[in-house]
C-alpha cells in the first residue's frame, strides 16, 4: 500500500499538504482548508471499534446532460450530515436534515432527531463486525447502507475495482432487502492509471457483471468555490454513468469547497439549489458537521453553516 497518493492539484485536501495526502494508521486525519483563515483536522475514516444491475457498457448513451429535465426521484429531504461527533448534529435540529453518517457502522452516540442513521462499511478490514452492526442499524430504523469509502484513494479504503466488486457482493448483497444499497464512494480524481473517480466507477460496474446489489451510486467532490460549473458537470457526469448502468439515483456523500467564508457560503447556496432541483440526486452531505466547518462549538455560527441550515 503506498504511503502517499497523488491527487489532482485542484483538490483542496491535497493543496493543504502541498499536493499529497499522508496515510496514517487507524483513523485517517486530514488537515482540510476550506477558507482563507482556518486549518482544521477532521477524519473521514471509521472510529476504531471492535438490487443487481447490468455491467456498465463503455460508449453507452448518456442518460442526462447539464440542464436536462429529469423526473424527480426525490423531492425534499435530501440534505444530511457527515460527522465524527454525534452530539454536534443536534445544532441542526429543526433544519430539515433527513440523514446522517460517520463513515462507520455504528452511530457512536445519538444523532439529531428526525435523521436516519446510515451505516457504512468503510473497507473490507471492518467486515468482521459489519453484519451484526448493520443488522442493529436496520432494527433501529436504518433503511440505507453505504459501501466502501474512496476505494480509488490510496489513503482511504484503497481497493482495485475488481476486488471492490467481489467484496461488495460478499458483504453488501446479504443486507435486508428493505435496505437500499449504495456503491463504493468515489473521489473526483481524474487519474486513469491507477483509476480514480469516474474511471474507477466504470471499471467497478464492469466487474460487478450485474451481480452487485446497487440502488444508488455514491460519490464525492472537492474543489474551489469559484468552480461551480465544474461541480455541476461532475454531478451530471456521475449521473450519466450511473444511469447508463440502469441505476437511477446518486448520493453526493461528501463535497467541499475552498475559499473565503462568504465565497464558500455562496457556493453552498448554489449547490443546494442545484442538488435539490436535480431529480436523480437523492441525498447529499457537505463536509462536514465539525467545529470550524459547519458548526462552532455547539452552535451554527459561520456563514457556511447558516447557509447549509437554511430551511
Amino acid at each position: 500500500m503506498p504511503t502517499t497518493m497523488e491527487l489532482r492539484p485542484r483538490n483542496p485536501i491535497a493543496r493543504a499538504f502541498g499536493g499529497r495526502i499522508p496515510t496514517a494508521a487507524g483513523r485517517t486525519t486530514l488537515a482540510v482548508i476550506f477558507n482563507a483563515s482556518t486549518a482544521s483536522s477532521f477524519s473521514h475514516s471509521p472510529p476504531n471499534s471492535a438490487g443487481a444491475v447490468p455491467a456498465y457498457t463503455p460508449g453507452g448513451t448518456a442518460a442526462q446532460s447539464p440542464g436536462a429535465n429529469t423526473t424527480s426521484l426525490s423531492v425534499g429531504g435530501k440534505r444530511g450530515l457527515a460527522y465524527n461527533t454525534a452530539s454536534l448534529t443536534d445544532v441542526f435540529a429543526g433544519k430539515g436534515m433527513s440523514w446522517a453518517y460517520n463513515w462507520a457502522a455504528d452511530p457512536t452516540g445519538t444523532i439529531v432527531t428526525g435523521a436516519e442513521y446510515v451505516p457504512m462499511l468503510w473497507g473490507p478490514d471492518q467486515s468482521t463486525t459489519w453484519a451484526a452492526l448493520a443488522a442493529a442499524a436496520f432494527s433501529a430504523g436504518s433503511r440505507h447502507a453505504l459501501s466502501f469509502n474512496e476505494p480509488d484513494h490510496g489513503a482511504q479504503s484503497n481497493l482495485e475495482p475488481s476486488l471492490a466488486a467481489a467484496k461488495h457482493i460478499e458483504h453488501m448483497n446479504p443486507l435486508p432487502s428493505e435496505m437500499s444499497i449504495g456503491s463504493p464512494a468515489i473521489t473526483n480524481g481524474g487519474s486513469e492509471s491507477p483509476p480514480m473517480g469516474i474511471v474507477w466507477l466504470r471499471e467497478f460496474l464492469q466487474h460487478c457483471q450485474g451481480a452487485c446489489r446497487l440502488d444508488f451510486v455514491a460519490f464525492h467532490w472537492y474543489d474551489s468555490a469559484s468552480n461551480f460549473p465544474y461541480f455541476q458537470q461532475h454531478v451530471w457526469d456521475v449521473i450519466n454513468v450511473t444511469q447508463a448502468a440502469n441505476v437511477e439515483r446518486v448520493w453526493l456523500t461528501e463535497f467541499g469547497a475552498s475559499g473565503s467564508d462568504s465565497e464558500v457560503a455562496s457556493f453552498v447556496r448554489r449547490a443546494i439549489d442545484f442538488l435539490d432541483s436535480t431529480g436523480a440526486v437523492e441525498r447529499y452531505a457537505y463536509f462536514m458537521c465539525a467545529d470550524g466547518l459547519l458548526v462552532s462549538s455547539n452552535s451554527i455560527s459561520s456563514p457556511i453553516g447558516e447557509t447549509y441550515a437554511e430551511v
